[in-house]
C-alpha cells in the first residue's frame, strides 16, 4: 500500500544588515516598536516557532548571517533550535536541518573560488551549530548551475531543493526526487517542491488561515491522485519569515499541520534526509542551468534588467563594479601573500574558524605562514584576509533584490565594498578601486539621485577618517 508524505522546507534567512563603521545594526524606518527589522522579525517570527517546537517538525535552514545575529543577540533561541534539531536526530539518525552557503550569493554568478569558500564556510557554520556535517544544503534563491551543485557534491552534499521549472522535463514528476549527474561524474539528489501548495502557503493567507482545512481541500486532492502509485512526498517551500512576520501568527498553523491535522489524515510528515534514508534515489533528470525559485528570468533579476525591475538600470553596473573590484582584491592578495603564506586561498577558505570563534585570526595566519613573519607581514596578511571577508560580503544577493538603489541593502553593498578596499589599501599601498570608479558611477537611484559613485567615494573617505583618527 502506498503512503503518502509532506515535507514544509522553511529557508531561515536575514541578510547583513550590521553597518561596518559601528559594527551594529542602525535604526531602521518601518520596524518599529524594534530598533531594526531582524529584531522584529525575531518576536514575530523566529522565537515563536522556537518556543512551539517548529524546528522538530519541518525542514529547514538557517542562513549563517541570521546564525550570527541570533547567536549575540538571542543565544537562548539558538540553544531551543539546536535542541530540536537534536532531538529529531536521535530519533532518525539523520538530520531535518540543511547547510547553506556562507553568504546568500547568488551561486552561478559566483567564481568556483567563491563557490568553494562559500560552502566550505557555510558547512563549517552548520558543524558548529549542529555539531555534525550536513547532508544537504540549500542554495541561495534556489539560484543553481552544474558547477555549484558539482562543487557541493565535492564537499559531501547529497541533496538540495529546488523549484519544478528548474528540471528540464516540465511534465516532472515532483512527488520523488531525482538524481542529477554533474560534469565530474558525481551525481546529487534533488527534491522538487509543490509549485500549488507553495505559492498558496507564501501569497495566500487564507490558504493558512486553518490546518485542517488546508490538509483537506489542498493536499489530499494531490495525495489522492497518487493513490496506489508507492510513496511519494510532496513538499511545500517558502521563506521561513512567512510564519509568524509575512502571515501573523502561522506558526502556530505550522504547529498544528504537521502535528495534527496531516496525521488525522493518514499523511506522514517528512523530511528529505529521512526519506533518501528509507527510499533509494535511482531515477535521474537534468536541470536548467542559471535559473532560480524568485525570478522566472533566470537569474538576470541580480545582474541586469528582467521583468521583475524593468527600469533597474543601476543592477548591471553595480554588478559590473564589484565583480572587476573583487578581482582587482584578489590579484593583489595573491600577489602579497604568495611569498609568506603557502596556499592564500586555502589561509581564506580556513578563515571560517575565525568567524565561528575556534581560532584565533594571528594564530590561524601564523599556521599558515610559509616561514616565520615579520610583525609587518603579519599585519598586512591580517588586514587582507579581513579584505577577503568584507569582499564576498559584499555580493549578498539582497543587494539586487529590489527596485531601488537608494535602499539599505545595495548601499551595504557599497559599504562592504569600500570597506574591503580600504583595508587592502592599508595593507599594501594599492587602491584596488583604481580605474573602476566609472563603472559604479552609472549606477544611480530613479528616487534620490544618488550616485553609486557618491555613496562609495564617501564610503571609502568615512574609512579614511576613522582610521586616521584611530592613528591619532
Amino acid at each position: 500500500m502506498s503512503q503518502s508524505h509532506f515535507c514544509v522546507h522553511g529557508h531561515f534567512y536575514q541578510p547583513p544588515r550590521i553597518d561596518p563603521f559601528t559594527r551594529t545594526i542602525p535604526e531602521e524606518y518601518g520596524a518599529s516598536p524594534y530598533s531594526n527589522w531582524t529584531e522584529r522579525i525575531f518576536h514575530e517570527c523566529y522565537q515563536p516557532n522556537a518556543t512551539i517546537g517548529n524546528f522538530q517538525k519541518i525542514s529547514f535552514n538557517i542562513g549563517a548571517t541570521l546564525f550570527e545575529w541570533l547567536d549575540q543577540y538571542h543565544p537562548e533561541t539558538v540553544r531551543a533550535i539546536t535542541e530540536q534539531e537534536m532531538m529529531v536526530f536521535q530519533r532518525f539518525g539523520v538530520s531535518n536541518a540543511m547547510a547553506q552557503p556562507y553568504f546568500h550569493l547568488i551561486m552561478p554568478l559566483a567564481s568556483a573560488r567563491e563557490k568553494e569558500t562559500m560552502i566550505r564556510w557555510g558547512i563549517q557554520d552548520y558543524e558548529t551549530h549542529f555539531g555534525r556535517r550536513p547532508l544537504g544544503m540549500w542554495l541561495p534563491e534556489t539560484a543553481v548551475d552544474l558547477l555549484s551543485l558539482e562543487a557541493l557534491a565535492d564537499h559531501g552534499i547529497t541533496f538540495t531543493i529546488l523549484a519544478p521549472w528548474q528540471a528540464k522535463d516540465p511534465s516532472l514528476d515532483t512527488t520523488k526526487p531525482w538524481n542529477v549527474k554533474l560534469p565530474n561524474g558525481k551525481k546529487i539528489t534533488v527534491f522538487f517542491y509543490n509549485v500549488f501548495l507553495s505559492g498558496e502557503i507564501s501569497f495566500n493567507p487564507t490558504a493558512t488561515e486553518n490546518a485542517d482545512r488546508f490538509v483537506q481541500d489542498w493536499l489530499i486532492p494531490r495525495s489522492q491522485v497518487l493513490s496506489g502509485q508507492g510513496d511519494h512526498i510532496i513538499m511545500a517551500a517558502s521563506d521561513g519569515e512567512l510564519y509568524g512576520h509575512h502571515q501573523q501568527s502561522r506558526e502556530k498553523f505550522l504547529s498544528y499541520l504537521l502535528d495534527g491535522a496531516v496525521e488525522k489524515q493518514g499523511i506522514q510528515h517528512e523530511f528529505p534526509a529521512l526519506w533518501m534514508r528509507d527510499h533509494p534515489v535511482e531515477e535521474f533528470t537534468e536541470i536548467i542551468e542559471n535559473t532560480s525559485w524568485s525570478c522566472h528570468h533566470g537569474i538576470e533579476r541580480w545582474r541586469d534588467l528582467c521583468g521583475d525591475a524593468p527600469t533597474a538600470i543601476w543592477k548591471k553596473p553595480l554588478r559590473q563594479f564589484l565583480t572587476q573590484l573583487a578581482d582587482s582584491i584578489d590579484v593583489i592578495y595573491e600577489s602579497r601573500l604568495n611569498n609568506v603564506i603557502r596556499d592564500p586561498w586555502l589561509l581564506r577558505d580556513e578563515y571560517s574558524a575565525v568567524l565561528q570563534g575556534s581560532e584565533n585570526i594571528d594564530d590561524l595566519i601564523q599556521r599558515h605562514a610559509s616561514r616565520s613573519l615579520t610583525p609587518g607581514q603579519s599585519a598586512m596578511a591580517k588586514l587582507l584576509v579581513q579584505a577577503q571577508f568584507e569582499r564576498l560580503r559584499m555580493f549578498s544577493s539582497d543587494a539586487w533584490f529590489f527596485f531601488d538603489l537608494d535602499r539599505i541593502e545595495p548601499l551595504n553593498a557599497l559599504k562592504y565594498a569600500a570597506h574591503a578596499a580600504n583595508l587592502v589599501e592599508q595593507a599594501t599601498g594599492q587602491d584596488p578601486s583604481d580605474g573602476l570608479i566609472s563603472i559604479i558611477s552609472q549606477a544611480r537611484s530613479e528616487l534620490s539621485g544618488l550616485t553609486g559613485e557618491m555613496a562609495f567615494l564617501g564610503y571609502l573617505k568615512k574609512f579614511e577618517n576613522l582610521l586616521r583618527l584611530d592613528q591619532s
